[in-house]
């Protein structure tokens, strides 16, 4: 049976490799302004699991996908130095305010 792509051995892989950049990035053995861009790949599962969650009415994914959005949204403006570290609880209360508000309205038919 070939492995599937949510196989723990292919995440754990994925979170060696990620972590490794990032790292090499820090000690700045690594140049470019690529890594400023990063949160882009928080953005992408976010947007996957906020559509996945509206469209089949699932809570969790709703959640999950506006928390992974608004923390990638403010990773990429501290990455692109547009705001402060000091503005992360109220975002991170925002989202997660936002995700449980669609969960209940989405859920019960409402919107």
């Amino acid at each position: 049976m070939p492995p599937r792509p949510r196989d723990p051995l292919f995440w754990g892989l994925l979170l060696i490799a990620l972590g490794g950049l990032f790292l090499l990035n820090n000690l700045r053995l690594l140049s470019g302004p690529v890594f400023a861009w990063w949160p882009v790949l928080v953005l992408l599962p976010g947007l996957w699991l906020l559509s996945r969650g509206l469209s089949g009415r699932q809570g969790g994914g709703m959640v999950g996908g506006t928390l992974l959005l608004g923390l990638g949204v403010f990773w990429l403006l501290v990455s692109l130095g547009l705001v402060g570290n000091n503005l992360f609880l109220p975002v991170l209360f925002l989202a997660l305010g936002l995700g449980l508000l669609l969960r209940s309205v989405v859920g019960r038919g409402v919107a």
